[in-house]
């Protein structure tokens, strides 16, 4: 059952993501990964003030709760909050993953302000809505929205961490829970690091479980089974994992579907592999050629590059494009034309441009501007398709080697390479590299098509047609190992 809820949630978790029908609700135990304390380490000092130990108290919402009263007001455990929320950890890798893919909601019940650090690293835009007031607020375009039930460590005046607190929640932050539940109706929803203790989440759940008693909206939730070495018998360690199944079991009532792992190192692998899965539904076509003079070479590549936009068109694929002249605007032209034949016109999902900045006449090119430029469309593509690839120096036509710089840098990012050799130019070069080379050319690891195939597509007097088709043939094949 373990494995095949894995390779479900690797299957249709990217594909939710892909269609902007993805959520992520981030729990306390990816904060405490970063070196955030528990809310029993968080409430140790408290709970020893008032002579009582916090890791013996289940209800720690009733600690604090009994600070205020002692203390005649929360100033106490605030500055608790701030002493120990408000330093900088390092971000975890989990984070910074999350924050490359294409989840638009993303929800937490934690205070501190890992997310949008992993959001400003990137330079992503982000919108914390850690009160329900901020809910009014139109969104910044393009943003990701990011929901903060409990509050933000920004706002220690409106956390919710006391009994009181939680039995108010649906009067002061109750506006959280209709959208809540819309979106774990209309989505799919990946959990990490949630225990399902919080009452509020419970309360939710309890509420998809009345709209839909038979078949609720499917959800994902990755957790770690206990372990032997978490235990000192093996009767306790029993007992845990047959617990631990029950509530597994339990989960699938909500429409969840627990995705186990052995260690927490594991979930930057596994979303990892969630981003690299997502990647699969783009190509990049990647290559250049010189804009003078139009000959029949010139002529050739644009059509080649043209047939490839429209080939992934065809195969429902996003296509990810520098923009350059030549090889990018006839791609675009391509996929464009496809697109339109299907009646459908969803650009801003499924056209990732970013064009590099060209300088004036005199002026030096931004390289260290280009390169991270590169590395973001590798990122983002699960095949590159390369086209031509030259450029005019002192009046002859050269390889251009920033062609060859982003096949490098698609390789190293996993991407499968599919070199187009009859256009020339780094095309070929690269063609003629893979040929016989050590990269997988079948399997879900493929990276580059099989040498028969490399052979086909640089032999020259391949039609365009003829290569156009085994472009698409081999990026179908690609698409399902993928």
């Amino acid at each position: 059952m373990a494995k095949t809820a894995k390779a479900r949630f690797l299957q249709e978790f990217p594909d939710a993501l892909a269609n902007e029908a993805g959520a992520v609700f981030i729990g306390a135990g990816v904060s405490m990964g970063a070196g955030y304390p528990s809310w029993v380490e968080l409430l140790k000092d408290i709970g020893e003030e008032l002579g009582v130990g916090s890791s013996d108290i289940h209800d720690l919402a009733a600690l604090a709760q009994w600070s205020i009263q002692e203390n005649g007001g929360a100033t106490r455990v605030r500055n608790v909050l701030k002493e120990q929320i408000g330093k900088n950890h390092d971000v975890p890798e989990s984070l910074r993953i999350i924050a490359r893919l294409p989840v638009r909601h993303i929800w937490t019940t934690n205070y501190d302000r890992l997310v949008e650090r992993a959001f400003e690293a990137i330079d992503r835009p982000i919108d914390p809505i850690s009160g329900p007031k901020d809910l009014a607020l139109r969104a910044t375009p393009g943003a990701a929205r990011f929901y903060k039930m409990h509050g933000s460590i920004d706002r220690l005046d409106e956390v919710v961490i006391s009994t009181d607190d939680y039995e108010l929640y649906r009067s002061t932050r109750g506006a959280y829970l209709p959208l809540l539940q819309a979106h774990l109706t209309s989505m799919s929803m990946l959990f990490v690091g949630l225990s399902f203790t919080d009452p509020n989440v419970r309360h939710v759940l309890s509420l998809i479980r009345e709209c839909f008693t038979e078949a609720p909206p499917e959800h994902f939730a990755i957790v770690r089974p206990p372990q032997k070495g978490d235990y000192k018998t093996e009767e306790e360690f029993k007992a845990r994992s047959a617990q631990h199944r029950l509530w597994a079991k339990d989960l699938r009532r909500y429409g969840l579907v627990a995705v186990e792992i052995d260690d927490y190192d594991e979930v930057p692998e596994l979303l990892r592999a969630v981003e690299r899965r997502v990647a699969m539904n783009r190509v990049w076509v990647s290559g250049s050629w010189p804009t003078e003079p139009v000959d029949g070479e010139a002529v050739r590549i644009f059509a080649v590059a043209e047939g490839a936009g429209r080939a992934i068109g065809k195969l429902g694929r996003s296509l990810v494009s520098g923009a350059g002249l030549v090889v990018g605007s006839a791609t675009i032209s391509g996929f464009l034309d496809t697109l339109r034949a299907g009646g459908g016109w969803d650009l801003e999902r499924r056209l990732i441009a970013r064009p590099f900045p060209q300088p004036l006449a005199g002026h030096p090119a931004n390289r260290a501007q280009w390169t991270a430029l590169r590395e973001e469309l590798a990122r983002l593509s699960g095949a590159v398709i390369f086209v031509g690839g030259a450029k005019t120096v002192d009046g002859a036509v050269v390889i251009a080697d920033g062609v060859l710089e982003e096949a490098r840098l698609a390789e190293a990012a996993g991407a499968f390479l599919l070199p187009v050799g009859a256009t020339g130019g780094a095309a070929k070069q690269l063609a003629d590299q893979l040929i016989g080379s050590d990269l997988e050319c079948d399997g879900p690891g493929a990276q580059r098509p099989t040498d028969d195939e490399l052979s086909a597509l640089s032999n020259a007097s391949s039609s365009v047609g003829d290569l156009v088709d085994l472009v698409g043939t081999i990026l179908k094949r690609v698409g399902k190992t993928g």
